[in-house]
């Protein structure tokens, strides 16, 4: 039996290295151990068979970093699933015949946007396509609890509960006068009018074009949320702006069936499938007497704002993109041979320009020798959306905001502030184009001239990384670019397609429908410093809060660097 097993290798591999023949052997001797396992699987299948309920307390967060054991410990905090496991076990519950009735419990949530809308589409579709019963419950929550609600067949909610709602609303605050009244004076460059970064620091409001473009924003993001929350419009939106929603609110409004507790909703005539029932079920499913080494998707969370990093730290940050060790991870990634495709998880607001284009270039290079896709998440604007146009094809969320192509610098000339404070500087040695550098002496017309051309420059190339990625021309990006912000469309190309990072999967499947896909979430390391503060005083110098609020010196460092940056927050 094992020869001819070898042999029927050989023949399909045409020869077999050593340590792949070593592999095929201690297949073989553990062989009894996994017919004893199968059979394990295969009692508790036929004993799983008729329970049809699984009951299903959803994580209240996603991990965002790798920790040991340790760590674990000296935080003492639960641990929770990455975000990654949680929508691949729910996609799971798609092949469970069996399953009549999902009962899920929601406990507060600190989930995004996109996280929750991601969710909500599965849940639609188990209910639509699988005819899953659907019920949900919850205590309390925000707008990420009642979008999970709405796909829900039936709602029940703890008596007397409240929800705190808030839909997409922008206030940006305008610093200019202030910083006028200080002696603070903000130079901007913009490649466009709606590139309102800058806008901030250098007016009391926004222009009239960046004010339509972010009202534009966020009615379409307004519209499409209240359009889920009423059931597709069969509820009044009014409803729902309210600051606070009592359970009663929600019941009579009609969005939930009834009050009750956690144990009533919870209570069932038989006993049900869990978490751990699934995982089973899953493994049944795809067991294999002989494994085989299955080819790795990996995904890569990139969150925050775009830097360099440092160029000798490997180690990536949480809530930063920074190049350095994200291009050391991403061409690992392009070299092992086990890794079949890489999904970039986009969520950033842009940064530095050339540090999107040194991730950009490296993105290219690796799809050279395999595919790479993208996925927005809850925001690709500038720089983020700069790295993601590297990418095959770009799925996104519908409810993620994207674009922003364009550049701006910004300069602070401190001279007034200076003089108030009776502090003189004398400029000494200083070359042509050296004052762009300094903050206190005014800007030589030359100077203007060439920080001028450098936004035309950068903003081509940007331009020009877009064309080639997305198969644009000069008139898609005129309407497209200047620095607007939206909602992503397939139709104006700016994305491919819109759902979430498990249609890529199926993108995979599809175009690889005899592979079995494993997959890695490539999480950053957990660390210490950069969660304690009395840490990170021994290691760097700690910018305060106000400065970094008011300057937005430690993402946009005012001081003559370009960037590509979303404009505004929306909550």
């Amino acid at each position: 039996m094992f020869s001819s097993f070898i042999l029927k290798r050989i023949l399909r591999d045409g020869k077999l290295r050593g340590h792949q023949l070593l592999r095929i052997i201690f297949q073989f001797i553990f062989l009894p151990i996994r017919l004893l396992y199968f059979f394990y699987l295969s009692l508790r299948t036929f004993l799983l068979r008729k329970k049809t309920i699984l009951h299903w307390e959803f994580p209240s967060y996603f991990e965002t970093a790798n920790q040991s054991f340790l760590v674990r410990k000296i935080r003492g905090k639960n641990t929770s699933v990455t975000r990654l496991d949680f929508l691949l076990t729910l996609r799971s519950l798609r092949k469970l015949r069996q399953l009549k009735n999902l009962k899920i419990f929601l406990p507060p949530l600190d989930w995004t946007l996109g996280d929750a809308w991601e969710v909500m589409e599965e849940l639609k579709f188990l209910q639509n396509e699988c005819e899953v019963v659907v019920d949900g419950f919850a205590k309390e929550g925000s707008l990420g609890t009642l979008i999970l609600l709405s796909a829900c067949n039936n709602v029940y909610l703890n008596a007397d509960s409240e929800f705190q709602l808030t839909l997409p609303s922008a206030e940006p605050t305008f610093y200019g006068d202030f910083l006028k009244h200080w002696g603070v004076q903000v130079e901007s460059y913009a490649s466009g009018p709606f590139k309102s970064f800058a806008e901030s620091f250098t007016r009391s409001s926004f222009s009239k074009e960046a004010r339509n473009n972010l009202s534009e924003l966020v009615l379409d993001l307004q519209n499409k949320i209240l359009n889920v929350i009423t059931l597709d419009g069969k509820l009044d939106k009014k409803a729902f702006y309210f600051p606070i929603l009592t359970s009663s609110m929600l019941v009579q409004s009609g969005f939930a069936k009834s009050e009750l507790s956690k144990d009533d909703f919870f209570v069932s005539p038989e006993k049900c499938l869990n978490e751990g029932d699934i995982n089973t079920l899953n493994t049944k499913r795809v067991f294999r007497f002989f494994s085989r080494r299955s080819p790795i998707i990996s995904v890569i969370p990139l969150t925050g704002a775009i830097s360099s990093g440092e160029y000798s730290n490997t180690e990536r940050e949480l809530g930063k993109i920074e190049a350095y060790p994200t291009i050391e991870l991403i061409k690992e990634l392009g070299e092992d041979k086990k890794i079949g495709a890489i999904i970039l998880e986009i969520n950033s607001p842009g940064g530095s320009a050339f540090h999107s284009e040194l991730l950009y270039k490296e993105i290219k290079k690796v799809r050279e020798t395999k595919p790479v896709f993208a996925y927005f998440k809850d925001t690709a604007a500038s720089g983020g959306y700069y790295i993601g146009s590297a990418a095959e094809t770009i799925t996104a969320s519908p409810v993620c905001i994207t674009g922003s192509i364009g550049a701006v610098m910004i300069r602070a000339n401190l001279k007034k502030l200076y003089n108030k404070a009776k502090i003189q500087k004398e400029s000494i040695g200083f070359y042509p184009y050296r004052d762009i550098m300094s903050e206190y002496t005014p800007l030589s017309k030359p100077s203007i001239q060439y920080l001028t051309s450098e936004i035309k420059r950068v903003e081509s190339q940007f331009y020009e990384r877009v064309k080639s990625g997305r198969n644009m021309t000069d008139a898609d990006l005129k309407i497209l670019g200047g620095g607007k912000v939206y909602l992503p469309k397939i139709e104006t190309k700016v994305v491919d397609r819109l759902g979430g990072v498990l249609d890529i999967i199926d993108q995979l499947k599809e175009k690889f429908p005899k592979k079995q896909f494993s997959y890695h979430y490539e999480l950053p390391e957990f660390s210490l410093r950069a969660s304690i503060p009395f840490l990170n005083r021994f290691t760097q110098a700690s910018i305060p809060t106000w400065a970094k609020s008011v300057f937005a010196l430690h993402e946009a460092d005012l001081f003559g660097k370009i960037l590509y940056f979303c404009p505004i927050r929306i909550k």
